[in-house]
């Protein structure tokens, strides 16, 4: 291999050397938004289907109880419990994306897989967690961003494993050869593409627990002495030439990893559903309460039209066929005409509604509901209008916008937090609020923890 290819692994040596101390505030508040936002969720999806089968499958193959389930009051190898664990934090499709890369999402895989690393070496300090979640965390963004053509894979899972990987490699403590090992196994086990969402399959959530789980793996096989591909990102046959086809931006690289941190540009869903459907979501909201300020009803409501670019119908329509009625939660998440029914109906969209995708009002309010695409590409970042049309001749029409659900730094942190109480709250009722109290002065204050058990401990009490 080139001088020139091994120069673009220097990052393996930043890896290795990253501390706690070199990692600015920022990056590492938004470590602990993630670890808090990717627990609150994990916990609320706990009993989601498929979780139970993935569990009693793990629970029947046996092996070292090593690693903590959260709330499930249980333990398995190290892998098997970050497969349950990354699969539960991704059920709902309420962990963290990065909007401007493909939204991925980073936490499904990288915050279980650190988890039960920490708990297979017995607990690290939290400020060893800390860094391992936002080295992770950041090669995974840095990945996404590479990557900037979107060709169909589900990156959560095809790019999180490396991620995880890595944040697994520093809970470990490997040297940069032994990470660069690690991420050559971790491409030959690389997957997951967007089909399952298309279908409405389970798959979606599986794959970021296989991200975390082959994360897990990966690490423990280098550190056993096998290898991996040696030039896993930029070789012949890598990740990017391969899964991207070449698509890549070929300016960018890994090797001024930590200098500038891609995770504080993370946004924490205030809705269960796909991140480019928030904006139809929010535009119903401000719909209905415009609806009850003006004293109209939903009985009223005689035509509901969805009025956008042929490019943000083409995004959304295979998924939101009028014709076609949810079937389930995974196809509820992406139909903007439930979506924004539930939301008209409800006056929210939160787990609840999520939960009741039956809900009689709102499917017949899809029966109302079209598609208008036009040429025109409105103006700024408006993408669209909410036009809703009532019997008695009033109207309501409502921007549909990007920039509407943007999240300003200096709030996240009450953000995160008022949704982990909610998460925990529907997890298992209002007996959970003084245990979610207790968690959040954990979290909030992780750098001082001694043993990352003490919080891995208190999540198998949650059930």
């Amino acid at each position: 291999m080139s001088t020139k290819d091994n120069d673009k692994y220097i990052f393996c040596e930043i890896i290795e050397k990253l501390s706690f101390a070199d990692i600015d505030k920022a990056a590492i508040d938004y470590a602990r938004y993630d670890l808090i936002d990717t627990l609150g969720v994990s916990l609320a999806g706990a009993t989601s289907p498929g979780i139970d089968e993935i569990i009693t499958l793990h629970n029947a193959w046996e092996g070292k109880p090593e690693s903590s389930v959260w709330g499930r009051d249980c333990k398995l190898p190290a892998p098997s419990a970050a497969m349950v664990n990354g699969a539960m934090a991704h059920a709902l499709d309420f962990d963290d994306t990065l909007d401007f890369a493909g939204n991925i999402h980073i936490g499904a895989s990288v915050i279980p897989a650190v988890l039960a690393m920490a708990d297979r070496a017995g607990g690290v300090p939290g400020k060893d967690l800390l860094t391992g979640i936002a080295t992770g965390m950041e090669v995974s963004s840095r990945l996404a961003e590479i990557a900037k053509d979107d060709i169909g894979w589900h990156r959560t899972g095809a790019f999180g494993i490396f991620g995880a990987t890595v944040a697994a490699c520093k809970i470990m403590g490997m040297e940069a050869p032994m990470i660069r090992e690690a991420l050559g196994i971790a491409l030959s086990q690389a997957s997951g593409t967007r089909q399952c969402i298309l279908d409405g399959a389970l798959t979606k959530r599986l794959q970021a627990g296989f991200a975390a789980s082959n994360a897990v793996t990966s690490a423990i096989y280098a550190e056993a002495g096998l290898t991996g591909a040696r030039d896993p990102f930029w070789g012949k046959y890598g990740f990017f030439e391969m899964y991207q086809g070449g698509k890549y931006d070929r300016s960018k690289n890994l090797s001024r990893l930590g200098e500038k941190f891609l995770i504080t540009e993370l946004s924490f869903k205030p809705y269960p559903c796909g991140r480019p459907t928030h904006k139809f979501v929010l535009a119903a909201i401000r719909a209905y309460e415009e609806m009850v300020f003006r004293n109209l009803t939903l009985g009223q409501i005689s035509k509901i039209s969805v009025q956008c670019s042929k490019l943000v119908h083409e995004r959304h329509m295979y998924n939101s066929n009028p014709a076609r009625v949810p079937e389930n939660q995974i196809e509820a998440q992406f139909h903007v005409g439930f979506l924004i029914a539930s939301a008209l109906v409800n006056g929210k969209f939160g787990l609840n509604e999520l939960e009741n995708i039956g809900q009689e009002t709102a499917l017949s309010l899809m029966d109302v509901i079209e598609w208008d695409p036009v040429e025109s590409d409105y103006s700024g970042d408006v993408v669209g209008v909410l036009h809703v049309e009532y019997s008695s001749g009033d109207i309501i029409e409502i921007d549909i916008s990007e920039s509407s659900v943007a999240q300003s730094p200096s709030t996240i942190g009450k953000l995160v937090a008022d949704k982990f109480e909610s998460c925990i709250q529907y997890a298992v009722g209002t007996s959970g609020l003084k245990t979610s109290e207790q968690l959040l002065e954990i979290m909030f204050s992780i750098e001082d923890m001694q043993n990352s058990t003490e919080l891995t401990t208190r999540l198998l009490e949650i059930n």
